[in-house]
């Protein structure tokens, strides 16, 4: 569909009756002629250097521009302009590589709204077919859910598992671009003992360097963020839910209004805030296709970005998105990428339910899905009973939602001393595979990092070294046989069927496997 929006990315919720309103990622683009025009009359400018140019006022007012926003770091521009030549006059200026448009990647509706659960299959009925999987369940935990997040066990994240062995360094800082932090107007029991409230930012709507630092800006009235923060590090506390690495230091980075929409161009200077703060992962559940000729600008100003962050020691991970596309098959997508899960040096993050298996709803693609985590899948691998979700994956919520979509399953925990209750939630998607695989980065930092003495300011562990042990410690899934998977009865605006090619050891479905916590900080030494 082609679509002429505001510039804006949005990101990648839950798909299925995990909604009221079933959503997955639609490909939206501008076409030539709306590009051209660009009504909202936002632009993106970039420079051929990393750095801006110091008449660079000049240079924009000459073109019938204003400069709204800088990112120095990357020699990236936001510019208002209403000028209907500006994208010529500006792109004529020497030393100027690319001028484009924001554009709207937007959440299409899938399905009609429902709040009916699916029948629960027992797995041997599971159409996809049982693998081994990478954890059994049960597994121990502490928290009052933890019985619920086969996820968590999947990946060994667990009290005889990763738990036992590192739960997480308070100076490696994971930081989650999304909607924000639930702290308004009582911070989310399962989020705040680990959350850093200094460096948490806002980067919706704020012109100043680095972000909103207000609470009130950063506050994530949504829930999605609340959501992915908890699955990256909520604490160990007995309330709700238990993270992945559980004692890291947490930092909520808002790139994503209330709505779920927000800009490319803070989503780079989110990423370049990461950078210069020597932030240690940074976790992206959130995404949209660019076309590279309409929109070089912004995905030069992400890669460049991407580029810095990972110099300055941050790991990027990103989903690769819900929309059951071969993101490797060049004849379909043509000129469009995923950003930023297709980014070099982003890890791509694809989707598996309960039994191993790609999610039928997950992206994927050899080259392009570099590990698999677990993300839920309430249609084709339903657990048994007990696990109340549905083939979905629980993890804290906001309850404020001001313009998102709401989850049909919320529950509700409380800290028995403070009496603060949280909401909770069981969705499902590559957003929620991406935090599972940030939280096994963070305890990889944490376990194999240089944490000598002043070590605030410096890279505590290489993002090739951290991307090199996820992906050899990560539990090898085979493609399917036959290779050929057909999804009767999922959402029919999703294609009903994907291939998986590779082997074993690397293939489009898998990447180079599920990650598992528990190998991540023990088995590396081997290799």
């Amino acid at each position: 569909m082609i679509h002429t929006k505001p510039p804006v990315i949005r990101r990648l919720t839950a798909l299925g009756a995990t909604f009221l309103l079933a959503l997955s990622m639609g490909v939206t683009v501008l076409a030539p002629a709306a590009a051209a025009e660009n009504a909202t009359g936002r632009w993106a400018v970039v420079f051929t250097g990393t750095a801006l140019p110091g008449d660079v006022d000049q240079l924009v007012a000459g073109a019938g521009g204003t400069i709204t926003e800088r990112i120095p770091e990357i020699g990236a521009l936001r510019v208002q302009s209403s000028a209907p030549d500006f994208a010529a006059r500006m792109g004529a200026v020497t030393g100027v590589r690319a001028v484009s448009p924001d554009i709207e990647a937007e959440l299409i509706p899938e399905e009609a709204p429902t709040a009916a659960q699916p029948p629960l299959a027992p797995p041997e009925e599971s159409p996809r077919g049982a693998a081994e999987p990478a954890g059994p369940d049960p597994q121990p935990g502490f928290d009052n859910f933890y019985n619920q997040q086969w996820d968590k066990m999947r990946m060994n994240a667990s009290a005889t598992g990763s738990y036992a062995v590192q739960r997480g360094r308070r100076d490696v800082a994971v930081a989650v671009l999304d909607t924000g932090a639930e702290v308004l107007p009582v911070a989310h029991p399962d989020i705040a003992p680990n959350l850093d409230f200094a460096r948490s930012r806002s980067f919706i709507g704020s012109n100043a360097p680095g972000g909103d630092p207000s609470p009130a800006a950063w506050d994530d009235r949504h829930g999605h963020g609340s959501w992915c923060l908890s699955a990256v590090g909520a604490p160990i506390n007995t309330v709700g839910v238990s993270g992945v690495a559980p004692t890291v230091t947490l930092v909520a980075l808002k790139v994503l209004s209330d709505t779920g929409s927000g800009s490319y161009l803070d989503l780079a200077e989110a990423l370049v805030y990461a950078g210069v703060n020597k932030l240690d992962v940074a976790s992206m559940s959130l995404g949209g296709f660019l076309n590279h000729s309409d929109s070089q600008a912004l995905y030069i100003a992400v890669q460049r970005a991407t580029e810095f962050a990972r110099s300055n020691g941050v790991t990027p991970i990103a989903a690769l998105g819900n929309n059951n596309f071969d993101l490797s098959d060049g004849a379909f997508l043509r000129d469009f990428v995923e950003v930023p899960g297709e980014v070099p040096g982003v890890i791509g993050v694809s989707a598996t339910g309960y039994y191993n298996q790609k999610a039928y709803y997950s992206n994927y693609g050899v080259g392009k899905a570099d590990v698999a985590a677990p993300g839920g899948d309430r249609i084709f691998q339903l657990p048994p009973p007990n696990y109340r979700g549905g083939g979905r994956v629980l993890g804290a919520w906001a309850r404020e939602n001001l313009g998102g979509v709401a989850p049909v399953l919320i529950e509700e925990d409380c800290d028995l001393t403070s009496a603060d209750c949280g909401a909770y939630a069981w969705v499902q998607g590559t957003s929620m595979a991406t935090p599972n695989a940030a939280g096994v980065a963070g305890l990889i930092v944490s376990q194999y990092g240089d944490f000598t003495p002043d070590n605030s300011r410096k890279l505590h562990l290489p993002p090739t070294t951290v991307e090199s042990i996820l992906q050899i410690t990560a539990n090898n899934q085979p493609c399917p046989q036959p290779r050929l998977v057909t999804y009767p009865g999922a959402p029919s605006t999703l294609p009903s069927n994907a291939r998986c090619n590779g082997d074993a050891g690397y293939n489009g479905f898998y990447g180079k496997g599920i990650v598992d916590a528990l190998k991540a900080v023990t088995e590396y030494q081997q290799h």
